[in-house]
């Protein structure tokens, strides 16, 4: 009996070893940020997550009707009290609903390019088709952004999502590192973080100065998505290294110039919506801490 009491206690000794094996790859570090955790991992608790980005949308537009309703009723107290509380709730509920819907409409009127037919841009179509049915979601509309930098994003346009890609990335990035870029761009799509991030950008830009600030614009667009989307893109096509190679492109691809969106306030704003959200501001600095960075995601996809 103590024999086998013994074997069994070895056994269990055994088992946990080989779980914190198992385990142990999340755990890796990239210049003090967590690299890409093992396969399994990434597409745990997805519809908690998408459920969670949904409910993002509501409390934004519960938080801006409770925040405007109470100034607009204490505007008109001098009238007298039951009209200051009228005030107050008519102009909560309509900025509740309005606000949001300019802050999204905002935000794709000046981050999309020009609408196009996929058959323009054939190459990009053809992946696009086989990726949306493996990713199970919607097939997105196509806008290109007239730009020599090599960037893309995605937005929510009336109930739609909508891939922006620039000129200089579909012309330059070969067509393994272009599957990555639309594979994230998609996985973000799966999370249902677009309308998220796209009305998180657009508040950003109605705060003007202090939505441009790169805690607050991030936080709004929602902190670790881009390095989220990268693990979701990464585990469904099995081919971290495309995305990789994409990201190195992009750091490698020429800066943007006078008069380019990417060097206007309004990126300063919006460039958490953007897979390469890093232009122009490449720094150790910049990058120290933020796993969203170009150059730490991508060191962890080389990593993985």
């Amino acid at each position: 009996m103590a024999q086998q009491q013994r074997n069994r206690n070895r056994n269990q000794r055994g088992q946990q070893r080989s779980r914190k094996r198992r385990t142990g790859g999340a755990e890796r570090r990239v210049a003090g940020l967590a690299t890409l955790p093992p396969p399994e991992g990434p597409l745990l608790g997805i519809d908690e997550e998408r459920a969670r980005n949904d409910r993002w949308g509501i409390v934004a537009a519960v938080v801006i009707g409770v925040v405007i309703g109470p100034i607009a009723g204490l505007v008109a107290l001098p009238l007298n009290v039951w009209a200051a509380l009228a005030v107050g709730i008519l102009t909560g509920v309509l900025a509740a609903i309005a606000v949001p819907r300019a802050a999204v409409f905002g935000a794709v009127r000046l981050v999309s390019g020009a609408p196009v037919e996929p058959s323009s841009v054939p190459r990009v179509a053809t992946l696009l088709e086989g990726l949306c049915a493996t990713f199970g979601v919607a097939q997105p509309e196509l806008s290109i952004l007239p730009d020599p930098v090599r960037n893309a994003a995605i937005v929510a346009r009336k109930g739609q999502t909508t891939l922006v890609l620039t000129t200089g990335l579909v012309t330059d990035l070969t067509l393994v590192e272009m599957e990555g870029v639309l594979a994230h761009l998609l996985a973000r799509q799966r999370l249902a973080a677009v309308h998220r991030s796209t009305l998180g950008a657009g508040l950003a830009i109605i705060l003007g100065p202090i939505g441009r600030r790169p805690g607050v614009a991030h936080r709004l667009t929602g902190r670790a998505g881009l390095f989220r989307a990268d693990e979701i893109a990464a585990v469904t096509v099995r081919y971290p290294t495309g995305l990789a190679g994409a990201l190195g492109s992009m750091v490698q691809g020429p800066l943007p110039s006078e008069g380019s969106m990417f060097s206007s306030s309004v990126y300063a704003a919006t460039r958490w919506l953007f897979i390469d959200p890093s232009i122009g501001r490449r720094t150790p600095e910049e990058e120290q801490g933020d796993v969203d960075a170009t150059s730490v995601r991508r060191a962890a996809l080389e990593e993985w």
